[in-house]
């Protein structure tokens, strides 16, 4: 069953991006994810709150396949980055 991937991220400092965004997608990929969308800025519909920066949404074959991209060896260092430089909220939700 697909998982989706919904990430959610606000930019304190934009000094990391130029690296993930050239690195962190071989990577997705190589867990067979894929980006859905990818979008800045975001247009809010409904509700309350600063939107954020930007919003990605990618698919992967499972939770699995999702959960093992996060926890590489080789994503630890983007994630460190990415932490340091932005306040990010990562959700995973089961595909129908």
């Amino acid at each position: 069953m697909p998982a989706y991937m919904v990430v959610d991220v606000r930019y304190d400092d934009l000094d990391w991006t130029q690296a993930y965004r050239r690195d962190v997608p071989a990577m997705i990929a190589a867990h067979g994810g894929r980006y859905l969308a990818r979008s800045s800025p975001v247009e809010r519909l409904e509700g309350a709150g600063e939107p954020p920066d930007t919003l990605a949404i990618v698919e992967f074959p499972t939770m699995a396949a999702a959960r093992a991209l996060l926890t590489s060896v080789e994503y630890q260092p983007y994630a460190r980055a990415r932490q340091a430089g932005a306040r990010t909220q990562i959700y995973l939700l089961d595909g129908l």
